[in-house]
């Protein structure tokens, strides 16, 4: 699709300056009047440059503003006022632009004659897969509120999530960084002028101070190249991150075996896919198209693997709980309870049930990763400091011991 550069003014006399998406030149002009905007000077922008704007234009957008949308949205759909002129009336009380940007072009695209889930469609990287595959099957049943407010809902949790494990993870990086910023400065400011004031002294220096002394020298000789290959070696783990899906998928395992991190990461994938499995089963959607949509919304490669086999399993005529059992990834729980909800006809209450399981434990641990993780950092703390202390104090004691002997 075209890109377009455009600078307008307003109905108040104000400058703006605006880069759109258009079919065409007619549809750019119509969407301009709809935005009460007068073009003074429309050119167009080369596709990748468009594209790149839109990347960086969008990424300020932020789940908590999600979390509204889709209230707002919700309440909307409830209120009954048609769908067009009630997008229009909620962007313009949208502060962030990028948000306020994508809800008038939906609003645009609504009052063209398309439907709302064609138009959210096109903003599926900022919207997520799942959430406009909501809103279609929302919109082809008929219940659009319940759906925005499901999405809603599970934006909340999630976000929830992110922010429990941000304050708790708060103080053992303050305390890591400041104890590493203090052994770096002993070891490259203070112990080098120690040692030479021991060798002016004659002491004869212990092997454990020899070695802290080494080690001190060794960063202050190399400390660029240090940075340098540690930059470098991230570079390379990034890229083959990005580029290579065997490494991605052997990354994504080595993350599910460190302790503690572990916990989260496994009981978030197991939330997420018994929440998501819950909205698309209750929502309509066929079981192929669930398990699709959930393959594609999956970032860890050893779930996402999974899920890809539960769909083939699945289509030759498998169970889920079965193939779920055959993957090795899920826990016995999450099997038997898979199993009986197909057995009974109540999966989508078996998944809420597990949903609500696994997220009260991701709350359980992220309330006392901070206990878990304190006793780990006093240990390395004191480990390091103590071996300064005793490379210090051995050639202190000596000296004393020298100083006694002379008289």
């Amino acid at each position: 699709m075209p890109y377009y550069s455009v600078k307008a003014v307003d109905d108040y006399g104000r400058e703006v300056k605006r880069t759109l998406e258009a079919d065409n030149d007619v549809q750019l002009l119509t969407f301009l009047e709809f935005l009460r905007l007068t073009p003074v000077k429309i050119s167009k922008r080369p596709e990748l440059l468009g594209k790149v704007h839109r990347t960086l234009h969008f990424r300020r957008v932020k789940r908590k503003e999600l979390i509204d949308l889709f209230e707002n949205l919700h309440l909307l759909a409830r209120s009954g006022i048609p769908l067009g002129t009630g997008l229009w009336d909620l962007a313009e009380d949208m502060e962030n632009p990028a948000i306020r940007d994508m809800i008038q072009d939906i609003a645009f695209r609504v009052q063209s004659g398309q439907s709302i889930s064609t138009a959210v469609a096109r903003y599926e990287n900022v919207l997520g897969t799942i959430a406009v595959n909501l809103i279609r099957i929302g919109e082809e049943t008929g219940n659009l509120d319940k759906i925005f407010k499901d999405i809603s809902d599970h934006y909340r949790r999630i976000e929830d999530f992110v922010s429990k494990v941000k304050q708790a993870l708060i103080y053992p990086a303050f305390a890591l960084t400041a104890i590493t910023v203090a052994l770096i400065f002993w070891l490259v400011f203070v112990l080098p002028r120690l040692a030479e004031l021991f060798r002016d002294l004659n002491v004869q220096l212990p092997g454990i101070t020899l070695f802290v002394l080494g080690f001190s020298e060794f960063l202050q000789g190399n400390i660029l190249l240090i940075l340098l290959t540690a930059g470098l070696f991230l570079g390379v783990f990034l890229t083959l991150r990005a580029k290579s899906e065997r490494f991605r998928y052997v990354t994504d395992k080595a993350f599910l075996k460190i302790p503690i991190i572990n916990m989260i990461l496994y009981s978030f994938n197991y939330a997420f896919f018994s929440e998501y499995m819950r909205l698309m089963i209750t929502a309509g959607v066929s079981l192929y198209d669930t398990l699709q949509t959930l393959e594609d919304s999956f970032r860890n490669r050893v779930f996402k693997r999974a899920m890809r086999y539960i769909k083939e399993f699945v289509s030759g005529g498998g169970s889920i709980s079965e193939g779920m059992r055959r993957t090795g990834v899920f826990p016995s729980l999450m099997v038997r309870m898979v199993a009986v909800g197909e057995e009974t006809g109540g999966l989508d209450q078996q998944l809420d049930y597990l949903a609500q399981y696994y997220y009260n434990r991701l709350d359980y641990i992220t309330q006392n990763i901070s206990k878990v993780l304190e006793p780990v950092i006093i240990m390395t703390v004191g480990g390091f400091m103590a071996l300064i202390m005793v490379s210090l104090l051995l050639p202190i004691y000596d000296l004393i011991t020298q100083i006694g002997r002379g008289f």
